[in-house]
């Protein structure tokens, strides 16, 4: 796959071929599959000493020649899989992570000793004609017997018996768990899921168990009460249960892992109790497409809200729940809702999110507020289990990023498409493009147009400007005049610009019968369009295409909605310009539509290395005279234009609508098949689907880990799981101890070229004694996320801040940016991304005193000397004043102070109530972006403020002896109370 990296195809493996010119034959070979069955595919092979990537497929002569192009393609096949009896491998089960599931990665062979007292209890319960019963009588007998099946080759489990484990399986052998049966149920459903011939079906015997998360001791209280309890505390005891019912947990997410965590919750008792409370919060509504994998959903719940109606259903289940369900996204802008007391008040958290960003938020108040997290997560029949615990598990965050693939090639996307995927990531960016950047171009250069016209000018990617400039253009004209018809002008100007005219540049650039030529041996290395490349065609508009129109029907709509010529769509309204949805609304419109004409541009081919070359064209002079048609709009007026916010979730808002037609015409371009809606807003909005099967599976372990929490168990008895349902894997490692922080010395190694011939020994490589040792400070040494510096009083000022963490900690404050937030950048690609925007705290910025400055009458010279020699004015900050004088002369007004200042006598939490000031101004005028939120927000209403890790103050140690300070690179987040 695109991204990734590549792998040969093992031997023995099918291929197909596909979209290959020349070789007729090829892409329809049959095969025997392992099966039996005919396959469309060949059988391949290698040899030693084959190339790397090459593959054998027997014998091709018969076929034409090869003329160019073709996919070639892994074909999953079926293989028989013979299964033993159940007599024969209840004998001989196999060896863990060989010819048997191995399930534990801690305690390595635990599934043979639960393998060998299953058999013993099994043999025991025929020859009494009974049950087991629950006690150590009859686990002596038990361990009598497993030793005697081993004895008698009966079984051939060759292990010795640990008489600790099996006394835990004998004590809670007739102990139905709810956790583990929902983990059971997950897996055995799987299991009848494969007899479909998809996925490998468990060979045998499957045993896992969960030890660590029984009581260290029997509780005294597990006898039956009649309640329906019972079976629970026959293993954990009725206290346990009691706070079970009590806890305050707060459940994010309400899709298919909530509906199962709401289920288990109910099940089990939690939040049942007088005291108990669970609020769950999920800002989506039902959606018909839910029911498939959100059980506690059905039909006439289609529209509802997800939190509601999944708490009105556990509460069906058990009348006791204790259930508060919200309607809203958890983050940075409903800390009002989430606030300090919300968080404090609870006893945990459970995720049941799809997204990264909301999960590391979510982490986030954890570490804050020093508040447990139950972590999981599913893709498709894949599943992970992350219990985080404050002080002895690492974070979420600390864990590292999902891994979300390396992407794809911006050549192939810009370019050179070959599969359907690759249209559609390319569409998504239109989407941005389109009705995000453009809004954003536009109020840039209605503000400075000159800069904007400048810096277009500048630029060095033709291909980008022209394209931007265009796009621009055909903005500002409909902006003059806001209509639909002016959105549907613009879409129209933009089918041709994406699909004719973008298209045109490449085929001039590089006909079909391109050729591939070595810059430095002039040797032709075969044609340009090969192997992925496919040659493309220009679009002509078809008003009967149903791509086409409904393209052109998507694309005004939320033009209109950006120029404000409709009112933007309301949620859960489905008929939303609902008479425009058909094809003779388009062919209408396009009658008074003008098609714009073809302006050859350029082709950016950055990132692809046979692209060397191609037809040329005088771009810059055509950027030139795009941007002479930008002058005209210099100092006209621009109407607010609505920047469009990417919802998967609604069908009719035109999103992926829009995404989809958009995918298909560059589909058409090149000759790539076509992809549906729903296939479009899995991949666009970045979806996984979720199966019943995992989801119950992973749900249930989480809750074996919740009773670890409240047990208060170590943390060598939480884990860490992985499970794959399709391919067997349940694997589980103790949790990792949180990432500490401590001090060393960084190792930097000069440049070659910077170095004197005597740096470098007889082997070239750099001397030690000329390597730079640079040391640098952890404070407090050893700290994690978890550690928080204290600060004892709200009261405390800046200069007592400095102070305290002299005295304190022997550490100097240096210097204190304070980020208020973030504002929108762009990469080198020209993507969005957000960058900390801060403000100083520390040195106090200098506070120009305007009794100070020079009258503006003033020449500079006489200003300078006035300045110099006035003894009020500080010495170090003379140039400052004259430099601030001299754009004050610019003006030709006086410079003002600049309103509320840092002041060392200021106390902390005063500043950081001027902080949240200062980053409600940055949202007002611009220079942050809102989308992103404020770092600092709410302060009313707060009891602490927790400065992040990441955001501290630059300080280095004070050394107790005559040493050198060292910079403290690590410094523990800051608590600062407010009240």
């Amino acid at each position: 796959p695109d991204g990734q990296t590549p792998g040969s195809f093992p031997d023995g493996s099918y291929v197909e071929f596909s979209d290959i010119k020349g070789c007729d034959g090829l892409c329809t070979h049959q095969e025997a599959a392992p099966t039996g069955e005919m396959v469309t595919a060949w059988k391949i092979s290698s040899k030693p000493g084959d190339p790397v990537n090459t593959i054998r497929i027997g014998d091709t002569t018969a076929f034409p020649a090869y003329r160019g192009s073709g996919l070639l393609t892994e074909k999953k096949v079926g293989t028989p899989y013979p299964f033993k009896s159940l007599e024969e491998t209840l004998k001989n089960p196999g060896c863990p992570f060989d010819n048997m599931v191995g399930t534990d990665m801690v305690n390595f062979g635990s599934e043979l000793q639960s393998h060998l007292a299953l058999h013993a209890v099994l043999a025991l319960e025929k020859e009494r004609n009974r049950p087991l019963a629950n006690g150590e009588e009859d686990l002596a007998a038990v361990i009598a017997k497993a030793k005697a099946l081993q004895a008698s080759k009966e079984s051939l489990v060759e292990i010795d018996v640990d008489e600790e484990i099996f006394k835990k399986f004998v004590r809670h052998f007739n102990s139905p768990l709810q956790p583990f049966c929902a983990f059971l149920g997950g897996v055995v459903a799987q299991e009848v899921v494969k007899i479909s011939g998809k996925f490998t079906p468990i060979p045998g015997w499957l045993h896992v168990n969960a030890i660590e998360a029984l009581p260290d001791d029997l509780p005294s209280d597990c006898a039956p009460r009649g309640c329906r309890y019972d079976n629970l505390a026959a293993v954990y005891g009725h206290g346990f249960i009691e706070k079970l019912s009590n806890l305050r947990h707060f459940m994010v997410g309400c899709g298919a892992l909530g509906c199962e965590f709401l289920k288990n919750y109910a099940l089990n008792g939690v939040c049942c109790g007088e005291k108990g409370l669970l609020t769950v919060t999920d800002a989506d509504r039902i959606e018909l497409s839910n029911l498939t994998r959100q059980f506690l959903f059905r039909e006439h719940n289609v529209g509802q809200p997800k939190s509601r109606a999944a708490s009105g259903m556990a509460q069906v289940m058990n009348p006791g729940m204790k259930v508060k369900a919200l309607e809203m996204f958890v983050g940075p802008k409903t800390e009002d809702e989430f606030n300090d007391d919300f968080w404090i008040g609870l006893d945990g958290i459970c995720n049941a999110l799809d997204n990264m960003e909301a999960r590391f938020y979510v982490d986030d108040q954890c570490v804050k507020y020093q508040k447990p997290l139950l972590e999981s997560g599913t893709m498709g029949p894949a599943g992970n289990v992350d219990p985080i615990v404050p002080m002895q598990t690492q974070t979420y965050r600390d864990g590292g990023q999902a891994d979300e693939g390396g992407g794809i090639p911006m050549c192939t996307l810009r370019n050179f498409p070959h599969l359907p995927d690759h249209c559609i990531e390319w569409s998504r960016d239109q989407f941005e493009l389109l009705f995000v950047k453009s809004g954003k171009q536009a109020k840039k250069f209605a503000e400075d147009p000159d800069t904007f016209i400048n810096d277009r000018e500048s630029s060095t990617d033709d291909a980008q400007a022209i394209f931007e400039v265009r796009g621009l253009l055909s903005l500002l004209r409909a902006a003059a005049t806001p209509s639909v018809q002016s959105a549907g002008q613009m879409a129209f100007d933009y089918f041709h610009l994406l699909f004719r005219d973008k298209i045109q540049d490449l085929i001039n650039a590089f006909p079909e019968d391109s050729r591939i030529i070595d810059p430095d041996t002039k040797q032709d290395k075969g044609s340009f369009w090969s192997g992925h490349k496919r040659f493309p065609k220009a679009a002509a508009f078809d008003p009967a295409n149903p791509t086409h129109w409904q393209y052109q029907v998507s694309t005004t709509a939320l033009f209109a909605q950006m120029l404000g010529a409709i009112p933007l769509k309301k949620e859960n309204d489905d008929n939303f310009v609902k008479d425009w949805r058909n094809q003779k609304w388009c062919a209408e419109q396009i009658k008074s539509l003008k098609v714009p004409e073809y302006i050859a541009g350029a082709v950016n081919t950055e990132g692809d290395t046979a692209a060397g070359g191609g037809g040329k064209t005088d771009s810059k002079e055509t950027l030139r005279a795009l941007l002479r048609q930008l002058e005209e709009f210099k100092g006209k007026p621009l109407p607010a234009l609505e920047e469009a916010d990417f919802e998967k979730d609604d069908d009719f808002n035109f999103h992926i609508e829009f995404i989809t037609r958009c995918a298909n015409l560059r589909a058409d371009n090149y000759h790539i098949s076509n992809s549906d809606f729903q296939k479009v807003k899995l991949v666009a909005g970045r979806i996984v689907p979720a199966i019943a099967t995992t989801t119950a599976a992973v749900c249930g372990l989480v809750m074996l880990e919740l009773f670890k929490v409240v047990l208060g168990k170590p943390v060598e008895a939480f884990r860490t799981r992985q499970i794959g349902l399709a391919v067997n894997t349940y694997t589980s490692f103790e949790a990792e101890p949180p990432k500490k922080y401590a001090s060393g010395v960084e190792k930097k190694v000069p440049k070659a070229e910077d170095l004197p011939a005597d740096a470098f020994d007889e082997a070239g490589k750099i001397k030690p004694e000329f390597v730079i040792s640079e040391p640098y400070a952890a404070y407090p040494e050893n700290h994690s996320v978890w550690d928080k510096l204290e600060v004892p009083t709200p009261t405390m000022t800046l200069g007592g801040f400095k102070d305290w963490l002299a005295n304190e900690h022997k550490i100097k404050l240096k210097s204190w940016g304070f980020v208020l937030g973030w504002k929108s950048t762009e990469d080198e690609n020209g993507k969005e991304q957000r960058t900390p925007f801060s403000t100083q705290i520390y040195p106090p910025p200098l506070v120009l005193d305007p009794e100070l400055f020079p009258p503006l009458t003033d020449g500079q010279g006489d200003a300078m000397k006035k300045l110099m020699g006035n003894p009020r004015v500080p010495q170090p900050a003379k140039m400052q004043y004259l430099n601030a004088w001299k754009q004050a002369k610019e003006k030709g007004v006086m410079p003002s102070t600049g309103g509320e200042v840092v002041k060392l006598d200021m106390s902390l939490k005063d500043i950081l109530l001027l902080m949240e000031k200062k980053a409600d101004a940055a949202v007002q005028d611009g220079t942050m972006n809102p989308k992103w939120g404020k770092a600092i927000t709410g302060l009313a209403d707060r009891k602490v403020w927790v400065v992040p890790a990441d955001q501290t103050p630059s300080c280095n140690t004070i050394p107790a002896d005559d040493s050198d300070p060292v910079d403290v690179r690590y410094m523990a987040s800051i608590k600062i109370p407010l009240v």
